[in-house]
């Protein structure tokens, strides 16, 4: 029995091997906050107050709200926290979130049009295999029509487009909670305030949609729970990860920091820059080409003949056809093909597709038993 969390799900997504560090090792490393994240605990504290307070029949007026949101920025502020583009100060920051406080409570005063009734949530709800899933949300409020809403605050100047938040599981998951809890319950409003832009999204889900969330979900427990190797996945996040000096990905990096002279002699370094030097030197060929192949087709239409000679090499220039075929008009074709029963003759093997479901153990072993695995390596560059 084990309890998981939006982010411990994600983090499984985003890299297993830091999962394995993080949930299964548990591991501690000491990180220092970073600005944003410092900003972002404030600004949820804050908004926290004014609706607490609410529940006691004590309305904050927005000065009373700065005027805490600047003296918890003063007990708590310290040096250690990373401040990582240069351009801007701590002044900067604490600005940003006096603004987002601001704009808030103008945008919602006099705050009565939904009723508290949680905030900072911590309840959990039972999936499969006696597993648990980790309610925490921002505010829970009602209208007192049967109307629940998850409300969740971001501080991100990032703002998600709608279709992202229709298919977001961590507000989505705690739907089926609310469900559960309230029996008064007749619709769930998902709303994320994006508090940089001072705009309100809003996403609701069917049942039949909960339902597949929750099978979703607890087919990624399971994916999870037999996982048995914890490989790394090296992406722009590895930047911001506390476990990045224990991480086998990263070792060669260290390694040649720690010590001057391996940096300098070094053979695998001068693998990768030779290797990158050649990447670059085939890409820039490749351009060449490709702008060199549209002015001999240009050439030969303007001419009105099929070869072009050079020195010592002719190039044929012929043209072909190929067909386009639409998102749309994709479903319709595939059910004319077989209704005239000649489907088969155009469909062929998803080996992509059966080869991720073999790798993930989700097909029978009678199937499995007929292939053979091959380990092969993918090389990817880019900046250190």
């Amino acid at each position: 029995m084990a309890c998981y969390s939006h982010s411990k799900l994600s983090t499984f997504q985003q890299c297993k091997y830091k999962y394995k560090l993080q949930y299964i090792d548990k591991i501690k490393v000491e990180t220092p906050d970073t600005i944003e994240t410092f900003l972002g605990n404030l600004v949820h504290e804050t908004l926290g107050k004014l609706y607490k307070d609410l529940t006691f029949n004590k309305t904050n007026s927005r000065e009373d709200l700065i005027s805490f949101y600047e003296t918890q920025w003063s007990e708590r502020y310290n040096s250690n926290i990373i401040i990582a583009n240069p351009d801007y100060t701590e002044a900067n920051y604490k600005a940003i979130g006096k603004k987002f406080i601001s704009e808030f409570y103008e945008h919602y005063k006099p705050f009565n049009q939904l009723r508290t009734i949680g905030l900072e949530t911590d309840e959990k709800i039972e999936l499969e295999n006696r597993n648990y899933y980790n309610i925490k949300i921002d505010r829970l409020a009602c209208d007192g029509h049967g109307n629940y809403y998850v409300c969740d605050y971001k501080t991100s100047n990032k703002l998600k487009l709608q279709k992202d938040l229709d298919g977001d599981r961590q507000l989505a998951m705690y739907s089926i909670w609310i469900k559960q809890k309230f029996n008064d319950c007749k619709n769930i409003k998902l709303v994320w305030y994006f508090l940089a832009f001072d705009k309100e999204f809003v996403s609701e889900r069917s049942d039949e949609q909960l339902m597949w969330l929750k099978k979703d979900t607890e087919s990624l427990i399971c994916e999870i729970e037999a996982n048995k190797e914890f490989s790394t996945n090296v992406t722009k996040l590895c930047s911001w990860c506390k476990f990045q000096q224990l991480c086998p990905a990263w070792k060669h990096k260290f390694e040649l920091n720690e010590n001057q002279k391996l940096f300098e002699k070094d053979a695998g370094m001068s693998l990768v820059d030779s290797y990158a030097e050649l990447q670059k030197a085939k890409s820039d060929i490749e351009k060449n080409l490709e702008i060199l192949k549209s002015s001999i087709i240009e050439f030969s239409r303007q001419h009105n003949i099929s070869v072009v000679f050079g020195t010592n090499n002719r190039c044929s220039v012929k043209p072909y056809w190929h067909v386009l075929i639409s998102e749309n008009n994709k479903e319709k074709i595939i059910s004319m093909l077989k209704t005239n029963g000649i489907y088969e003759e155009f469909s062929s093997l998803n080996y992509m597709r059966l080869s991720s479901r073999i790798l993930k153990n989700e097909l029978s072993n009678e199937i499995t038993s007929l292939t053979e695995k091959e380990q092969s390596y993918r090389l990817s560059l880019s900046k250190r």
